[in-house]
């Protein structure tokens, strides 16, 4: 027992600081007799706060213990709530830096939180953004904790270790859900869109608000009512949806510490869940050099979870994507029309060229929505003058980038078909809006 106590005292810098303090004394007190003296009455003074900041952490019935609550599963992006619960059992406060050992895929190397424990129960909230997919393991909680005499430092570790899986975001899902399905379809920091969706079939009349078509206002209700009314159509029903997600080399590329890849595998679970609550079937297609998912678009009870544990377990790939491996996959799998959105990252027109032929063979049989990703910061760097040389040819470059990414836009609507492009963080509201779009035109 004494061996253990002996590994979980440290010293505080306030103890070496003093003992060297009262080193420079007694070195003074070989001249003069009194500060000899005072430098052995300090001497004494700092060994009993030592014995006396001993007591006070190591003496019997004191216990730590801790609850570390995470939630059963964690979203991809979200924001996580993680709250350790700790109980001490002594007497007087303790200033405690506490240190919880985060799952290797955060790299957080500066997890330390201050906090003073109190007799009794202690709630330490913190937050964490999980970035990739796949088991986290949570580690041990470390403990260095001082008294209010602060000369010593006991190390507690709570063996705390556990693992918590990281799925595609459910959160994510749910909020872009209430987005698609309100009036007004808004997010922060962008202007208003109007959630478009309207069909062919007669539902009800009601009252107009923002966001309505104007073509559909009722001027017969409205005559009756003295306000404006609008007629509401239901969306066609049980239209196959299938996501395609390109796991090749460009799909790496991050951005804000997120792959564009695990972009793509939240707006897939957004689109489906959106798209089943319309009433039509979602299906699933992910390929690189191989096909890795091929699920039949389908409605019934279970489908989303297949959807979910299937993107789950997706992970890039370092080949180039094949197209035609697509096609013949596509040929297999998709019997009957249906909206294909292909998430890709076309870097080049050249690219492009490659697999434009195959593209126009798959959309002479559906339609095709290409799914491409920009960035913000590059946009930006294209907007700036420049005073430097190297300004001047970094927005020169950027320019550049942009040109191309129009001209591959252009090749595209050019061969019949959709183009989205789309900034990775809006990239499910905008694929969702697209989807609502072309649904609402009758283009499915």
């Amino acid at each position: 027992m004494i061996k253990s106590l002996v590994k979980g005292v440290q010293f505080n810098p306030i103890f070496f600081g003093a003992g060297a303090a009262n080193v420079v004394v007694l070195a003074l007190g070989f001249s003069v007799h009194i500060i000899f003296i005072l430098g052995q009455v300090l001497l004494v003074l700092l060994t009993a706060s030592v014995v006396a900041d001993a007591i006070l952490m190591f003496q019997p019935g004191v216990a730590f213990r801790g609850v570390r609550k995470t939630p059963r599963i964690m979203g991809l992006g979200d924001d996580v709530r993680v709250e350790l619960l700790l109980y001490y059992s002594g007497n007087t406060a303790l200033k405690c830096k506490v240190i919880d050992e985060l799952p290797v895929q955060l790299q957080e190397r500066n997890s330390e939180i201050l906090h003073t424990l109190s007799p009794g129960t202690n709630r330490v909230p913190y937050f964490i953004k999980p970035t990739a997919r796949g088991v986290h393991a949570f580690g041990n909680l470390i403990l260095l904790c001082s008294s209010p005499i602060g000369l010593l430092r006991r190390k507690v570790v709570l063996n705390l270790s556990a693992n918590v899986p990281v799925y595609p975001s459910i959160q994510q899902m749910r909020q872009v859900e209430l987005l698609a399905f309100s009036r007004v379809s808004t997010t922060s920091g962008s202007k208003n869109q109007r959630r478009i969706g309207q069909s062919y079939e007669f539902e009800q009349i009601t009252p107009f608000v923002e966001g309505d078509d104007y073509r559909n206002i009722n001027w017969k209700a409205t005559g009756k009512t003295r306000e404006l009314m609008v007629n509401q159509f239901q969306d066609e029903r049980s239209q196959n949806i299938y996501s395609i997600i390109s796991k090749g080399r460009s799909m790496k590329m991050a951005f804000n510490d997120m792959s564009l890849l695990d972009y793509a595998i939240n707006s897939t679970l957004a689109l489906s869940n959106v798209a089943l609550k319309k009433y039509d079937r979602v299906g699933l297609i992910t390929f690189s050099d191989k096909i890795g998912t091929a699920l039949r678009a389908d409605n019934r009870y279970g489908q989303l979870q297949k959807i979910l544990e299937a993107l789950y377990a997706e992970t890039e790939r370092k080949l180039e994507p094949s197209y035609e491996l697509l096609y013949r996959s596509i040929d297999r799998v998709v019997q009957t029309r249906s909206m294909l959105i292909l998430y890709s990252n076309f870097e080049t027109p050249q690219m492009v060229d490659r697999v434009l032929p195959i593209l126009r063979k798959i959309s002479k049989k559906h339609l095709i929505v290409l799914v491409m990703f920009k960035d913000r910061q590059l946009d930006a760097l294209a907007r700036e003058s420049g005073e430097s040389v190297e300004s001047i040819y970094q927005s020169t470059l950027a320019r550049r980038h942009i040109g191309e990414r129009d001209e591959i836009v252009y090749k595209l609507n050019r061969s019949g078909i959709q183009t989205l492009v789309s900034y990775p963080e809006q990239l499910s509201v905008n694929t969702i809006n697209k989807y609502l779009d072309l649904k609402s035109r009758g283009m499915i």
